[in-house]
């Protein structure tokens, strides 16, 4: 589910329940299936949604969700699940792994607070979650990183600040990578010089679709970390010119769709026009991952794998 959808029905639910009980996870290893701001929310009449993860875990949190409801909280608190198999401590899931799990119940007295994480999703402003033992609030200020402390009871989550996909080419690659990178919660972005191509019609996956020449909306790029290009333009003169104006740009990736012998043939004619060899160096072509991928929602498909693989990259 997208995060902005999440948070939209937790506003709905509390409009409409008068409160609910929020579970996120604030810490996990990877040997978990949860990670690290996966959050599931209940409400009085025992719907929930969102995930912490799967498996016995989530069952054991949906049934302190219902708890807090029942029952009442004072104050927010964390409790740590062992998934260490048959382990003493262990709640029995052989993950081999241990994730810690905030609970907060959210009333209407929390609603100004989960408008402004909405309205801050929509415009991309940047800002983060802060959940302490007494305490849940928002706060319009920039952070590097999602991190908990357990000592200090403090964990913060960015809010806002949301991976954007520049997708230059609208053709049926481009309405593909569309449709898989829209699922991803990634905010998509196509851009085409031709105005009536079908599969830009067609597209209903992109958050902005932009009709301007390749090279021109080039300029039009955030730099930052949370910024991914992919070039699938219809043809190999606009894919060299977005490359070319798209090389330097401090962005977290860039691929290039094309075969082996055409992105060679083109990387030479740069080198030749003065382009340094180490910028291409960080371009990932051919795109995507090896799964020799042959239809459009088979290359999406390869190209949203590499592009997670990226993201998700421990540092």
């Amino acid at each position: 589910m997208k995060q902005l959808d999440f948070w939209n029905e937790i506003k709905d639910n509390i409009v409409k329940h008068k409160k609910l009980s929020l579970a996120t996870v604030f810490d996990a290893d990877h040997s978990t299936p949860g990670r690290q701001g996966f959050k599931m929310y209940v409400t009085p009449d025992g719907t929930f949604r969102g995930s912490v993860g799967g498996g016995l875990v989530e069952s054991m949190v949906s049934n302190e969700c219902k708890a807090n409801l029942l029952n009442g909280i004072s104050k927010n608190y964390f409790k740590e699940y062992k998934l260490l198999g048959k382990a003493e401590e262990s709640i029995g899931m052989i993950c081999n792994g241990v994730q810690i799990i905030g609970y907060v119940v959210l009333e209407e007295i929390h609603l100004p607070l989960i408008s402004a994480i909405i309205e801050s999703m929509k415009k991309h402003n940047e800002g983060y979650l802060q959940i302490t033992e007494n305490d849940f609030k928002y706060i319009e200020e920039s952070i590097q990183k999602d991190s908990f402390s357990r000592e200090e009871f403090i964990y913060s989550e960015r809010v806002g600040v949301k991976n954007k996909v520049y997708i230059f080419g609208g053709g049926h690659v481009g309405l593909a990578i569309s449709r898989v990178m829209s699922q991803l919660d990634f905010y998509v972005i196509v851009i085409d010089s031709r105005k009536d191509v079908n599969t830009l019609v067609e597209n209903n996956y992109a958050d902005e679709i932009i009709i301007k020449d390749f090279v021109e909306a080039a300029d039009d790029v955030i730099e930052d970390k949370f910024s991914y290009i992919i070039i699938v333009t219809p043809g190999h003169v606009q894919d060299k010119g977005v490359l070319k104006a798209v090389l330097n740009k401090n962005v977290k990736y860039i691929g290039m769709m094309g075969s082996a012998s055409k992105v060679g043939t083109l990387y030479k004619e740069l080198v030749s026009e003065g382009i340094n060899p180490n910028y291409l160096s960080r371009v990932h072509s051919p795109i995507g991952i090896k799964i020799k991928s042959e239809t459009p929602e088979e290359i999406a498909i390869s190209i949203a794998a590499e592009i997670i693989g990226i993201k998700n990259a421990i540092k």
